[in-house]
């Protein structure tokens, strides 16, 4: 047995709280992610899983039962060997959790954890929608969707998965699933300045836009000012698309006698 074999022996009662500990982070960075897959199971199924999966008691236990599993390894497996996975495991948990976890800063992760926590499946897929949208996780979006979840719900703070759908692939899913374009969503890529997202969301319109542009045109004109995330050619062409479709900037209206 080497030295660092021989430390690890000698520590292992501490890799049971480091393991649980890189569980609970690896749960906490990814539980979007991982409810949205519970939530695709058969009902039967789902329903149970995002109960235990979303009350963080539960899931504290969960993870100190594989902190407490890491006792097996040395006693199933050379010392060695043991170690190294011993040590492997927390860093995988971390470096996974990190890569590919997502971090609420809007504060609508509760909007999933409550109808999760009741078994709600179908209300936990529609905001699961919004979510995954949200943070841009197509594969988990698409599965939402196979499975039939309505795709024009909202929030409690009603917004859509359009609206927080800034990418073209994404609108382009959620088009294709029946999303109906809106004008909170128009302006908001408007601030951001995502030009190909706003002429995906004119094009599904049956009037190209004219509606839309009609109700909040003026606000999406506005919103250009704001755009530091786009060149001044997509800002320019932005401006030319709601302009040709009848919008004013709200100083120009205010102009009028």
């Amino acid at each position: 047995m080497s030295r660092t074999s021989r430390w690890v022996y000698a520590l292992r009662f501490l890799v049971i709280p480091i393991w649980g500990l890189s569980a609970f982070a690896f749960w906490g960075l990814n539980s979007i992610r991982i409810l949205a897959w519970l939530s695709v199971l058969p009902v039967a199924v789902a329903s149970p899983a995002l109960m235990i999966a979303s009350r963080t008691g539960i899931v504290v236990l969960i993870c100190a039962a594989i902190g407490g599993s890491s006792l097996m390894l040395w006693q199933s497996l050379p010392a060695k060997q043991a170690a190294r996975i011993a040590v492997l495991v927390p860093i995988l948990l971390w470096v996974f959790g990190l890569f590919f976890g997502v971090i609420d800063h809007q504060g609508t992760d509760p909007y999933v954890f409550a109808p999760a926590e009741r078994g709600d499946v179908r209300n936990t897929r529609e905001q699961l929608v919004i979510k995954t949208a949200q943070y841009g996780l197509i594969p988990e979006l698409q599965a939402l969707i196979q499975v039939g979840t309505e795709v024009n719900v909202r929030n409690p703070k009603g917004q859509s998965a359009l609206y927080w759908a800034r990418e073209p692939k994404q609108v382009k899913i959620l088009l294709q699933a029946g999303a109906k374009p809106d004008g909170e969503s128009l302006v908001e890529a408007a601030f951001w300045g995502r030009l190909d997202t706003m002429k995906l969301l004119i094009a599904a319109t049956s009037d190209d836009g004219k509606a839309l542009i009609a109700e909040v045109g003026d606000q999406a004109l506005d919103a250009t000012t704001g755009v530091i995330t786009s060149g001044e050619q997509d800002r320019t062409q932005i401006i030319k698309l709601l302009v040709d479709r009848g919008a004013k900037r709200t100083s120009d209206r205010s102009d009028r006698p």
